[in-house]
């Protein structure tokens, strides 16, 4: 019988994001089984994957909530004894091996029972949960994760170089860190690019609508770009979001709606977003530190998009130069330099062989380094690593 990974999540709907759901997907000597407190949510995005969850073992803790259950969650985010010995029970019955966390600040709501867990338990941090949460509420956040997720956790797995930084600053022990990328379905995404034959040059955009994306940083490029007289490109942003009516004033207002277009949400893998990343010639994703101190931890997207053959221009931000050598298999430049951005796009909407090289180079580094059964094999190594201990 094979060995058994109980993930877990807060909400159902957080299993639709990919990486999530590929994380789960693609097991290949551990069986997957799901638990989850919640089993809707108000947010649901339209970008989420396709996910059928009646093909896992599951438990949904909201069948079983009582009035009582659902106002200590919302009140002081904690399971009720009852609904940790339900988990307890489910552990037991299933012979769950190991268990497997999504999110530091999810992993700390389950903290009734982590504490008690007969297995040992891995937390995986995705971005927010250790950029800006710790200094939520006076640096409350920070107690928050030493008390509920780092004090009894077996292990923490890191995007990057850069969130293991963040992580110890949080006050987890660096000897419990372990950095790994969870992989992206490169193969999925790749495309053999053929240099189109228009004039007008395709930049496309593809990501949530939100501050940490550097939407306005862009659009503040886009405009300067205009201003030199270059005007043979199109910029299309794909995707919905919190910023969705002030970036479409900002264009609005600063008259460059002629080079940018909407597009709106595009579903995860669907052939709208295949279709997306074909027919344009440069990827941007210009990710910058939000105001409340939100960071990215390695876009998906942007691997997605060096899959399918597209130079990519981002930032020094993150993960991101972990797995972006600038000049080589991307472009990288300076959180919130609009010259500098400028000119990288300038560079690749002038430059044909430029964009074809940078393609080439990045599409074959994420296939060779980034892809998915391969880092799915390296993290059930991990999960090995940590039952031997």
């Amino acid at each position: 019988m094979k060995k058994r990974v109980l993930h877990f999540v807060r909400k159902k709907d957080q299993l639709k994001a990919s990486f999530i759901l590929n994380q789960i997907t693609n097991h290949q000597i551990f069986e997957p089984l799901i638990a989850f407190r919640k089993s809707s949510s108000k947010n649901k995005s339209e970008t989420f994957a396709d996910f059928d969850i009646n093909k896992y073992k599951y438990l949904d803790l909201s069948l079983s909530e009582s009035f009582f259950d659902k106002l200590r969650f919302k009140t002081i985010k904690t399971l009720s004894n009852k609904h940790v010995d339900e988990i307890l029970d489910f552990i037991k019955e299933n012979e769950i091996s190991i268990c497997h966390f999504h999110y530091g600040t999810d992993c700390g709501i389950y903290y009734p029972l982590t504490k008690k867990l007969p297995v040992p338990f891995v937390v995986s941090f995705y971005g927010y949960d250790c950029s800006s949460f710790p200094s939520f509420l006076l640096g409350y956040g920070k107690r928050f994760l030493k008390e509920r997720v780092f004090r009894y956790c077996s292990a923490v797995f890191a995007m990057s170089p850069d969130m293991e930084k963040d992580l110890v600053a949080a006050g987890c022990k660096e000897n419990r860190i372990i950095v790994h990328y969870y992989g992206t379905d490169c193969k999925k995404f790749y495309y053999d690019k053929i240099d189109s034959e228009n004039k007008k040059v395709i930049l496309l955009n593809l990501s949530t609508l939100v501050p940490q994306k550097g939407h306005i940083f862009l659009l503040k490029s886009i405009k300067k770009i205009i201003e030199k007289g270059i005007v043979n490109f199109e910029l299309r942003i794909a995707g919905s979001g919190e910023l969705d009516a002030e970036l479409k004033k900002f264009v609005f207002d600063n008259e460059i709606k002629e080079f940018v277009t909407f597009v709106g949400a595009v579903k995860y893998a669907s052939e709208q977003m295949m279709d997306e990343y074909r027919k344009a010639d440069v990827f941007v994703h210009p990710s910058v530190i939000a105001p409340n101190g939100d960071k990215e931890g390695i876009p998906g997207t942007i691997i997605e998009a060096m899959s399918a053959g597209l130079p990519v221009i981002s930032t020094y931000h993150a993960g991101i130069p972990y797995i972006i050598e600038s000049g080589n298999t991307g472009l990288l430049v300076k959180e919130h330099n609009e010259d500098e951005l400028a000119l990288a796009i300038i560079s690749l909407i002038q430059g044909k062989e430029l964009r074809r090289a940078i393609g080439a180079a990045g599409q074959a580094y994420a296939v060779k380094n980034l892809d998915l059964p391969a880092k799915e094999k390296e993290l059930e190594e991990l999960y090995e690593k940590v039952l031997k201990k």
